[in-house]
């Protein structure tokens, strides 16, 4: 999400000092958003949303954290699995399959269904 909320605050020609006022957070917190380091509440979000005139729901659709909570417990709890997902991450890692293909070949699986 951080680089995301980077890109949309850079196209509104804003200033991370002038979206942190107005979500009243410092600077420094915005930018850790924007590095991924940290996470806003959702007023919050609200508020830097408001500022850089979008939804906050464009900005949370980027937001995978609960995504990859469910995928690590579904790895944790089956261990065929988890060996299947590291596979995965090792070939997109080394560049044998970009995040598209294999976003397009689930998407395959799951019309197969």
């Amino acid at each position: 999400m951080g680089q995301r909320l980077r890109e949309m605050r850079e196209r509104a020609g804003l200033s991370l000092r002038e979206v942190a006022k107005a979500a009243n957070i410092s600077a420094p917190f915005l930018s850790d958003v924007e590095l991924g380091r940290r996470f806003p509440k959702n007023e919050t979000l609200l508020l830097i949303a408001q500022k850089i005139r979008v939804s906050a729901d464009e900005l949370k659709k980027h937001d995978y954290r609960s995504a990859v909570a469910d995928l690590k417990r579904l790895a944790e709890a089956s261990p065929s699995l988890g060996a299947a997902l590291s596979a995965l991450v090792e070939q997109v890692r080394s560049g044998n399959l970009t995040a598209d293909e294999l976003a397009a070949k689930l998407r395959r699986a799951s019309n197969t269904k």
